[in-house]
C-alpha cells in the first residue's frame, strides 16, 4: 500500500514501519488468526504517537473489526478495550492526544471505593479515548468500491474474490464507493433482510450522501492509474482505488480531530 500513499504525502518512518510489521507478525502468531492484520493508520499526540492495526473476523452478518495499537517506542500491539466505554467522557474530551496511554483524563474521587486484592481499579485513560476516536473515525471514512465485497445466500457479508476493480469513469465518481460497516440506512437494511441475494450495491451505505455535501473529494493521481478519496470531516484519511484493478486500501494519519467548521467552509 505505501506506494499507493504518494499523493497524500502520508507516511511511516522506517524505524516505524519495521517495528510495526514485526508486532503486526508477532500478534497474527500470538492469535492464530485466519487473516494477516491490516494497517488502520496513525493517530499523532503531542509527545508520542499511536500505530494503529485491525483484523477482520467472518461474522453474520458483517464482520467483526478488532483494532490494535502500539507506540511510536514501544512496538507492541495491543488490543483496544471496547470503544462504547467512556463513550460520553471521550466525547467531552478536546485537543491533542499526548502519546502516553495510560494518562489520565479525569481526576480520581476523593472516596475511591477500595479494590479487592490483586484487582485493579479501572480509570478513565486516554488509551479509552483513543478507541473512541478510532471507532468514530472508522464508522465515518472506512471505505470500500461497489463490488468488492458481496453478500452470500446466508447475507453474510464477505469478501468478492472475483472483483475487479473500476474504469477510469467509475472510479472518479463517489456513488461507486460505500462505507465499509454494518447497514445503517433503511434501503440498506431492507436489502439485507429480504428474501434472495441482495445486490453489492444496496448492502452498504453509500458516502455519496454524507453530510455535510461536500465532506469528500475525489480525483486522479498525476498518471491517472488511480482514484483518490479525502475526507475533509476527518482530515487524515486517504483512499486509492486503481483503475481497472481490484486493488484498493485506505488509511488515517492525522491527529484524532474532527473539522468541526467543515460546513461553515463548504
Amino acid at each position: 500500500m505505501s506506494t499507493r500513499l504518494g499523493p497524500s504525502g502520508l507516511t511511516l518512518a522506517p524505524d516505524e514501519l519495521a517495528g510495526l510489521e514485526v508486532a503486526m507478525l508477532e500478534r497474527q502468531m500470538e492469535e492464530k488468526m485466519p487473516s494477516p492484520l491490516k494497517f488502520w493508520g496513525k493517530v499523532n499526540g503531542s509527545g508520542g504517537d499511536y500505530l494503529i492495526a485491525y483484523s477482520i473476523t467472518p461474522s453474520y452478518s458483517f464482520p467483526e473489526k478488532k483494532f490494535y495499537f502500539c507506540t511510536s517506542d514501544n512496538f507492541t500491539l495491543k488490543q483496544l478495550p471496547p470503544p462504547s466505554k467512556y463513550a460520553d467522557k471521550c466525547a467531552a474530551v478536546t485537543g491533542l492526544f499526548k502519546g502516553d496511554p495510560s494518562f489520565p483524563l479525569e481526576e480520581p474521587p476523593e472516596e475511591a471505593p477500595e479494590a479487592e486484592e490483586g484487582v485493579e481499579v479501572e480509570s478513565f485513560r486516554e488509551i479509552h479515548r483513543l478507541s473512541h476516536t478510532i471507532s468514530r473515525i472508522d464508522h465515518d471514512v472506512a471505505v470500500v468500491p461497489v463490488g468488492s465485497w458481496i453478500a452470500d445466500a446466508s447475507k453474510s457479508i464477505i469478501a468478492n474474490k472475483s472483483y475487479a476493480g473500476l474504469s477510469h469513469a467509475a472510479a472518479g465518481e463517489l456513488r461507486n464507493y460505500a462505507h465499509f460497516r454494518s447497514a445503517e440506512s433503511p434501503m440498506a437494511i431492507a436489502s439485507l433482510e429480504k428474501p434472495g441475494l441482495a445486490r453489492p450495491g444496496d448492502i452498504f451505505d453509500g458516502i455519496a450522501s454524507d453530510k455535510p455535501a461536500g465532506c469528500w473529494s475525489v480525483g486522479y493521481n498525476e498518471s491517472a492509474t488511480a482514484a483518490n478519496l479525502k475526507s475533509l470531516y476527518w482530515p487524515g484519511y486517504f483512499f486509492f482505488q486503481c483503475v481497472g484493478s481490484g486493488e484498493f486500501g485506505g488509511v488515517y494519519m492525522g491527529n484524532g480531530q474532527a473539522n468541526l467548521d467543515l460546513a461553515f467552509a463548504l
